[in-house]
């Protein structure tokens, strides 16, 4: 509710709170993570959401919230891990296929991010004529 309506400040206290008596909920990291990534406070949202990949492995937000912050710190081989850990529980998660093409263009890899977004198109039945449909 805090995070929602952008009392991050509140919400990182709720969360804290929360996590004291639960240390080991999945989610309260999770989301505590994305309030540091707002808040632009990366090595604590990093230590969450991997705390939060820790207690549930299969956890996609957590490993796409972790791929997020890798890829915009030039952290790409480890963005790349990440993306992929998404795609072992989700083999069809558009943002991972996405995100996988631009650390490939990121990277200089142009050969491999044109097959990464064939690849994404493929997924997720993107045609020109349907493009309009590929947003969320």
């Amino acid at each position: 509710m805090y995070k929602d309506a952008g009392a991050l400040d509140r919400a990182e206290i709720i969360y804290k709170k929360l996590l004291e008596i639960s240390p080991d909920h999945p989610f309260a990291s999770f989301d505590l993570g994305h309030i540091y990534i707002e808040k632009k406070q990366f090595d604590k949202a990093v230590e969450l959401c991997q705390k939060a990949v820790e207690i549930d492995p299969g956890n996609i937000y957590a490993h796409h919230a972790l791929a997020n912050i890798y890829k915009k710190s030039g952290r790409y081989e480890d963005a790349l891990a990440e993306l992929n850990n998404v795609l072992d529980e989700d083999p069809a998660h558009r943002y991972a296929l996405w995100d996988i093409a631009e650390v490939y263009e990121m990277m200089g890899l142009r050969d491999k991010a044109e097959e990464q977004f064939k690849h994404y198109h493929e997924m997720t039945d993107c045609s020109f004529r349907r493009f309009w449909n590929c947003f969320d």
